[in-house]
């Protein structure tokens, strides 16, 4: 049962939402600000170190209740792969990190359409590889990804066991875009009441990404096609009012067809990547992955979040 202000919320944004989408895309693709003012915001319990070095902008963020020293996780933030940067990481990554007890390393990748797959992909091998190197081993990694980043943790895993090296110890996916091509149920049956999202837009960005309309079939483009033998433990979690709800059970069904450990939470009446609105299902859905990281890292017996705002499966 969702609750009465993320309902009264989503409601207003879902009657504005050709303004608050406008304002929103607006925000992400002009206001950037310089990557030091995002290092030195103190965020839901953490703080932050810029890295240099690498060919694109990221931060090691750090919470203050640290749990471990030899354990991180890869975040790889959304927005379609046509937006976003570090101060939508440091937003979307902290509450995690604080829940987790765990630092995360996140990084701005190239963007499309100036730079099409695979770029982005190399960009977070080129970031997994400098954990490795910083001595992380790999069963102390965890990818986590929101939308687009969903994607990418799960390319980027893809990508590791095709050369042959240790998987990641878990992955972590908040409303994955995974299915490109649209082909789930709900892109029709969702698409009046997600409050967010719009399936043409989002079918335009997925070209952009993929550099050609036929590529969207590829398991590369879209994983949910992909073979999964051999994964780690993945936890999945989504709204139930989003378009790519689809996206999240498909995956789910797929994962479970290769033998993998996935979980699927779906969180009622919920939009797409509502874990950065500040709602209580919020809160409880990046505690629930936070006590899922660790469990996983840190061998800490797992423990499940109250089940009050998810959705009967």
């Amino acid at each position: 049962m969702p609750s009465r202000r993320s309902q009264g919320m989503l409601k207003l944004i879902r009657t504005h939402k050709k303004f608050a989408s406008r304002i929103g895309n607006d925000l992400l693709l002009k206001i950037e600000p310089p990557v030091q003012a995002v290092a030195h915001l103190h965020m839901e319990g953490t703080s932050a170190k810029l890295i240099s070095g690498l060919p694109f902008p990221a931060l090691m963020v750090c919470p203050d209740k640290a749990a471990a020293d030899d354990a991180v996780i890869l975040h790889m933030h959304g927005g379609a792969y046509v937006s976003g940067g570090l101060l939508q990481c440091r937003a979307l990554i902290a509450p995690i990190c604080s829940s987790s007890g765990l630092r995360a390393f996140t990084f701005s990748y190239h963007l499309a359409p100036e730079y099409t797959y695979p770029a982005q992909l190399e960009d977070a091998w080129t970031a997994y590889q400098f954990l490795k190197e910083q001595g992380y081993s790999a069963k102390k990694i965890a990818l986590v990804g929101e939308s687009a980043g969903g994607n990418l943790a799960l390319a980027l895993a893809l990508r590791i066991r095709e050369m042959g090296e240790e998987m990641p110890g878990a992955i972590a996916l908040l409303s994955p875009w995974v299915d490109l091509k649209q082909t789930g149920d709900s892109y029709k049956s969702l698409k009046d009441v997600d409050a967010t999202l719009d399936a043409e837009e989002l079918m335009k960005n997925a070209v952009a990404f993929a550099g050609a309309d036929y590529m969207l079939g590829d398991a590369r483009i879209s994983p949910v096609y992909a073979d999964f033998s051999g994964f780690p433990p993945v936890q999945i979690h989504c709204g139930t009012h989003e378009i790519l709800l689809s996206d999240a059970e498909l995956l789910e069904h797929q994962m479970l067809r290769c033998g993998v450990k996935v979980q699927l939470f779906r969180w009622a009446g919920m939009c797409h990547v509502f874990q950065a609105f500040g709602f209580e299902e919020s809160k409880a859905s990046n505690q629930q992955i936070g006590l899922f990281l660790k469990s996983r890292l840190l061998g800490e017996g797992e423990k499940r979040c109250s089940r009050k705002y998810l959705a009967e499966r």
